[in-house]
């Protein structure tokens, strides 16, 4: 029998859920997989009602939330380590029509503060050292003057998804579910 487990929310959201299955149970004419798939849409529901508490979830569950925008979008995620993840936190590739590897830094900064470009400026370091074909920024905020002109700057290999940008992602993923 396999075993998986799982934990979502947080405190400051007002509770959390968590729970262990057995992954070959079946429900109904469907496997878990679906019904894990049918928690990521009830997850992405609740920050599109209340997209202002994505500003204080919890730094690795707005990764495991990113992670789960792309899995939705198509692509094999690979979640990094919490710590020394090498500069990404997310590995995103996909192969149709053509293979595509993006690295993904997701930043959820205190309240009121912006992303700089010294963080654009590491993850264009390590996106040219890894060489993938695209870097992604995520944030729950937004990017300071300097670190938008590097993105401008850097369009076509490096790109940044600001506060407004992840709510379209949230959006684009219920359309697709």
């Amino acid at each position: 029998m396999a075993v998986g487990s799982f934990a979502l929310g947080s405190n400051s959201l007002g509770g959390s859920i968590s729970a262990r299955f057995n992954v070959e149970q079946r429900i109904g004419d469907h496997s878990i997989v679906v019904v894990s798939d049918l928690v990521g849409r009830a997850v992405m529901e609740r920050f599109q009602k209340n997209p202002e508490h994505l500003r204080k979830l919890d730094r690795r569950m707005f990764e495991e939330l990113v992670a789960e925008l792309f899995k939705g979008f198509g692509f094999y995620v690979e979640l990094t380590k919490r710590t020394r993840d090498g500069g990404r936190d997310i590995i995103a590739i996909k192969s149709v029509p053509a293979m595509v590897r993006f690295l993904i830094e997701c930043k959820r900064p205190d309240e009121g503060n912006k992303v700089t470009v010294r963080a654009v400026r590491e993850l264009l370091g390590v996106k040219t050292h890894e060489r993938a074909t695209k870097a992604l920024l995520v944030t729950t905020a937004y990017f300071t003057k300097d670190a938008r002109l590097l993105l401008d700057e850097h369009k076509w290999e490096l790109e940044g998804k600001e506060y407004e940008g992840l709510l379209e992602w949230i959006s684009l993923y219920l359309q697709q579910s």
